[in-house]
């Protein structure tokens, strides 16, 4: 199993079927579970500190990183401030 990572993330969208996509400040993409998305009303534009790690192997080429838990930040890392 992969480590898990804190990062903060950027929520770019949202699907239709309800997960969502998201950046690390690197600009590594971070998918978000539909179930996810919904416990913690996560909407695009959304900045949160997240645990993140390795997606799956045959998903890692399209998106490297899968949230595992995400909650409001403490603090807005610079690069997200004016998002």
């Amino acid at each position: 199993m992969s480590d898990v990572v804190p990062q903060q993330i950027l929520v770019e969208y949202l699907t239709e079927n309800g997960s969502g996509f998201a950046i690390t400040e690197e600009g590594d993409q971070v998918y978000l579970s539909d179930r996810l998305v919904e416990k913690m009303k996560v909407q695009p534009g959304d900045v949160l500190d997240a645990f993140i790690m390795l997606n799956y192997a045959d998903k890692r080429d399209a998106i490297k990183w899968r949230a595992m838990r995400v909650m409001k930040p403490t603090k807005i890392v610079d690069m997200f401030q004016d998002a």
